[in-house]
């Protein structure tokens, strides 16, 4: 859960409109220098039987890999890049991206000093979803 509700975000859920939009690209490395860079060892990101035995057909990014690529938009496109103002970050993990792939991260707008987004994946399918950065 987002632990804001959809009253105090805006477009937590997703209604809003979309202000802006950014593709982000994963390459086939991504989930690699993530796990030795954030030392999260889990082999359904690295290894593909065991990603396999998991009913998966490769290995997936880290949930927190991908909220740092969508966060970092965020924060570049609604906050001019300074990311000293972020408070709090909410969001729902709502699927999986697969390497390599790209997602697109999309700004629902600002109200009150919290930006809501979410992301999609290339079938249009949710990956982030109610997403509230609060500054």
């Amino acid at each position: 859960a987002s632990g804001v509700s959809s009253e105090e975000a805006p477009a937590a859920a997703g209604a809003a409109a979309v202000e802006w939009h950014e593709t982000v690209e994963v390459p086939a490395s991504a989930a690699w220098v993530y796990t030795e860079c954030a030392r999260i060892w889990n082999p359904i990101h690295t290894d593909v039987a065991v990603a396999q035995s998991a009913g998966l057909s490769a290995p997936i990014l880290h949930g927190t890999a991908t909220l740092a690529l969508a966060v970092s938009r965020v924060i570049a496109r609604a906050l001019r890049g300074d990311a000293t103002r972020v408070r709090e970050i909410s969001v729902r993990f709502s699927g999986m991206v697969a390497m390599p792939s790209t997602f697109t991260v999309r700004g629902r707008g600002t109200t009150g000093g919290r930006v809501a987004f979410d992301a999609v994946g290339e079938s249009g399918a949710s990956i982030l979803s109610q997403g509230v950065l609060t500054t």
